[in-house]
């Protein structure tokens, strides 16, 4: 039966290792030969960093990397009644990244990019480009703004557009976790080191993400004393796990979120300004729904189109009157809101019960925009009313502006949320008369 498991294991498209507790190979399949040229070696000899893990005393699947030759490995500790040793997976980086992204909960296939933003605003085009250059960088970021406006999304994609990409991303949503647990959740644990720990110890997101990036969510959740065990993280590039010693060293960059006001935070001693600066090192802020008020329509239509072939349903008609309330709305959910609201219209048919009210509250972005247009002017139209496409409804709050603001296309490009450049394009497009 050995004979026919060793056959079937030399026969795979992945590198097959066994080894002891003291890196001593017992088993290689053909695959790792070809690879090695050797049929034997020493783990510890040709990783020697892995000295600095107390891999006897961790459950820890740990990933490192072949820089010679691009190959990872995976290290998942295996136990029998007579000895303890290791599994070694050989095997590329694109493989063990997807394998640790979905024992996160990341979907590959949803793979988040630039390219994937939705928006066409000047303020969401400028963060775009700002990101793209911070992408390339190792140092941390601070990403800001209202509860859901997408700063994970963010976050996601500049790692996935930095030289970090093949490797793990690992979101940590501090304010989900319980204080007494969040240092064991972020560096993790020794077997038997408090009651109740598990006796084969845990490992913790930064070593999970060790080459890759940690999005540290709701920092400002963060329990002060945890923030000065990550502000030593910060400093030392090492980690050290509850009821251990060993400072082990970690490579990861660090993206933090909040929609809280960290500096009041600082002046009322509930966050730290020395951790504040060293997170800050990049900031970039998120405006709101209500602030980019020219991606309220692409937002619709893209999330009705989702939405639609998500639940097998057909599309939605939207009316003249409820469109303009969409995009008049504050949204104080903001894109989050958007997409539940969106959600329930589609279910529905187009008759949605999603709870909210459009007269509590109307954008003030760029001077009042909804009354200056005269948005929700026709209160009382007939749900008879003609149906307007996108197309057609923008042509028409392009004319208004331009109507409004007297031909001055500064003002006009501005009151909708678009550059100047296109403004023009859309004017010639519709061919609208100046």
């Amino acid at each position: 039966m050995r004979e026919i498991e060793e056959e079937i294991l030399d026969n795979i498209d992945i590198g097959v290792i066994l080894c002891d507790k003291n890196g001593k190979t017992r088993f290689i399949n053909d695959y790792s030969k070809q690879l090695f040229s050797q049929n034997d070696f020493d783990i510890f000899y040709i990783f020697p960093e892995l000295k600095n893990y107390d891999l006897l005393n961790s459950n820890f699947q740990f990933l490192t990397k072949n820089y010679n030759s691009n190959i990872y490995f995976l290290f998942p500790k295996i136990k029998s009644d007579e000895k303890t040793g290791y599994l070694i997976l050989v095997k590329d980086e694109k493989f063990f990244t997807s394998v640790l992204n979905k024992e996160e909960g990341y979907n590959e296939k949803e793979k988040h990019d630039f390219s994937n933003i939705i928006g066409k605003s000047p303020q969401i085009t400028k963060i775009i480009e700002e990101c793209k250059k911070i992408a390339n960088t190792s140092s941390n970021i601070l990403i800001t703004g209202e509860s859901g406006t997408g700063k994970e999304f963010f976050a996601r994609a500049i790692h996935n557009s930095s030289p970090r990409k093949n490797y793990p991303f690992i979101p940590v949503n501090c304010g989900a976790i319980p204080k007494d647990l969040i240092e064991s959740e972020l560096f993790g644990y020794t077997g038997g080191s408090f009651t109740g720990a598990n006796k084969n110890g845990y490992t913790g997101k930064f070593e999970l993400a060790n080459g890759g990036t940690i999005f540290l969510d709701e920092i400002g959740e963060m329990p002060l004393n945890m923030q000065v065990s990550l502000l030593r993280v910060l400093q030392d590039k090492c980690i050290t796990k509850i009821g251990s010693k060993k400072c082990t060293r970690v490579n990861v960059r660090i993206i933090a979120a909040t929609n809280r006001d960290l500096k009041k935070a600082i002046e009322e001693n509930l966050f730290r300004k020395d951790l504040y600066y060293r997170l800050n090192a990049f900031n970039i802020h998120i405006p709101p729904l209500k602030d980019r008020i020219g991606d309220v329509p692409i937002f619709l239509e893209y999330l009705l189109k989702k939405k639609s072939m998500q639940f097998n349903k057909p599309l939605p008609n939207v009316s003249e009157t409820l469109f303009q309330k969409i995009i008049s709305y504050c949204w104080p959910g903001n894109i989050r809101e958007l997409e539940n609201f969106v959600e329930n219209f589609v279910v529905l048919d187009g008759i949605s019960t999603y709870d909210i009210n459009f007269d509590e509250c109307h954008c003030m972005t760029h001077d009042n925009l909804g009354k200056k247009l005269d948005i929700l002017k026709d209160e009382t139209e007939p749900e008879n009313s003609p149906i307007l496409s996108f197309v057609e409804l923008e042509k028409r709050e392009i004319k208004k502006a331009i109507k409004y603001y007297k031909g001055n296309m500064t003002k006009v490009a501005s009151a909708l949320g678009i550059s100047r450049n296109s403004l023009y394009l859309k004017i010639k497009k519709y061919e609208i008369e100046i």
